[in-house]
């Protein structure tokens, strides 16, 4: 019985510390709104004012959603319309206001804002079903990865003190619903001046809480008196100078040995290039593109992901393909993505040829909905389609030797894990197929995540792209 006091009183200090590091949310914002369009409506019979408070809470929701991922369709505004990376001066304001939003989130409103967060980072997921006469599944797809990040903010979000905003953006990157890791929000900063490390991160979570506290004159023990709004700003900007990034202020130039490097950047819709009649002219393609670049006296070519979309071995039908590779490969060593069958397995590998001698490196980690489908086998046994659409996966990640350096080769998807920068690889060969998802912004959510591990790994990669821009990312 002498327990119970005690943890009322442990009960009641933390109770007083959530209430001290409370964040004023947008929750009066919000009302206020509906308060206005309620005097609007007196007219509407009741049930339509519901429906309308109801649509004016949904736009709400949305809004914040969309100002949270607001970075990556800036990033997508500027790649398709002035083929340029966003500035870091836009990112950095993008991406701060990014993460004043999550802070500021009321939690009643939570369901609702990771709903639209899963429909504005993810409504593009399930387009590779286009390829299969499945579209019908597009938007139900869309919607159920909605549903789940709509219960992933509930949880994260139910309370709106500081600790538990930073935590949930801390430990939301290891949250990976369907084996999906895309949502980072350190990834959010990666075209800004700031720091994308832990501790750069939580200084600038610190300085948004102490600026938007000292706005409110909400009494804090952090910051200690209210009648100090002067030295809690003084407070929020040494933490932002804290959080930002020397390294952002100084350009990194690629190294010297990428003018040596030919980075094709190819434009194949994807129903063109699975269409059988077509196949010859993507292999005259892609020779053309080798001897332009041997004719250019490089020494290296990267082509995307299933540049050959057919099983390249050295034996059958691609046989002359894969033998004139050889050939080309005593000018020039060649990176190109093909097919590998073995059996009834079938792998997305990266195919390399140097010196007359070829490498074969299969993909490790597949991607949900574009390589395996994310459900349960008893499910998916009743759907062949389904388990035909599936990859088998590599063993380990593997290295080429290329200008006296080790790089990684990494094929799309698993280049946005972190499992394949466990080893701080300097250089990473990275081909991609974004066709499987044009239209949308998949590439520009894949570039800032590519950013983001180039920054965080200190890793350069070397990105060759079919069906959008290929690029070298610097750290």
């Amino acid at each position: 019985m002498s327990l119970l006091p005690r943890t009322r009183s442990v009960l009641d200090s933390l109770r007083a510390m959530r209430n001290r590091l409370e964040i004023p949310s947008f929750a009066p914002y919000i009302d206020a709104i509906l308060a206005y369009f309620a005097r609007l409506m007196p007219f509407l019979p009741p049930f339509a004012q519901k429906i309308a408070s109801l649509i004016i809470v949904l736009f709400c929701n949305a809004l914040m959603a969309f100002v949270f991922a607001s970075p990556i369709y800036a990033i997508y505004l500027f790649e398709s319309s002035a083929h340029t990376d966003m500035p870091y001066w836009l990112g950095s304001i993008l991406g701060v206001l990014s993460l004043y939003t999550y802070l500021r989130i009321p939690k009643s409103h939570r369901f609702g804002f990771g709903f639209f967060v899963g429909i504005w980072w993810f409504w593009w997921v399930g387009l590779s079903f286009r390829f299969f006469d499945l579209s019908v599944l597009v938007p139900v797809i869309a919607v159920c990865v909605a549903l789940v990040y709509g219960v992933v903010f509930w949880v994260l979000l139910f309370c709106e003190c500081l600790p538990v905003r930073l935590v949930g953006l801390l430990i939301m990157h290891f949250i990976t619903p369907f084996g999906f890791d895309w949502l980072v929000p350190q990834a959010l900063l990666a075209y800004s001046y700031f720091g994308v490390d832990s501790l750069h991160f939580c200084l600038l979570i610190l300085a948004l809480y102490v600026f938007i506290v000292s706005l409110h004159a909400r009494k804090s023990c952090v910051l200690g008196s209210r009648r100090k709004p002067l030295a809690n700003l003084a407070l929020s900007l040494l933490c932002v100078f804290g959080a930002l990034d020397s390294d952002t202020f100084a350009p990194k130039n690629p190294p010297s040995f990428s003018s040596q490097i030919a980075l094709s950047a190819t434009q194949v819709p994807q129903n063109t290039k699975w269409n059988t009649q077509n196949v010859r002219e993507i292999i005259a393609y892609n020779f053309a593109l080798i001897e332009d670049a041997i004719a250019q006296k490089k020494s290296l070519i990267i082509l995307p992901e299933t540049a050959f979309p057919f099983s390249l071995s050295g034996s059958g039908a691609s046989a002359s393909v894969y033998e004139t590779l050889q050939r080309y490969a005593l000018d020039i060593t060649i990176v190109a993505g093909a097919l590998h069958t073995q059996g009834n397995d079938t792998y997305n590998s990266a195919f390399v040829f140097s010196n007359g001698e070829s490498k074969r490196i299969d993909k490790v980690i597949l991607a949900p909905f574009g390589e395996y489908i994310p459900l349960p086998q008893f499910i998916k046994k009743h759907f062949a389609i389904l388990t035909n659409m599936e990859f088998r996966a590599g063993a380990v990640f593997k290295d080429i030797r290329v200008f006296g350096e080790q790089f990684r080769v990494a094929v799309c998807y698993e280049a946005t894990s972190n499992k394949l920068y466990a080893e701080y690889p300097e250089f990473i060969i990275v081909m991609s197929n974004n066709a499987w998802f044009y239209p949308s912004i998949e590439p520009s959510l894949q570039k800032m995540l590519l950013k983001y591990y180039a920054r965080l790994y200190q890793s350069t990669i070397f990105h060759s792209v079919n069906m959008s821009e290929s690029a070298i990312i610097t750290p």
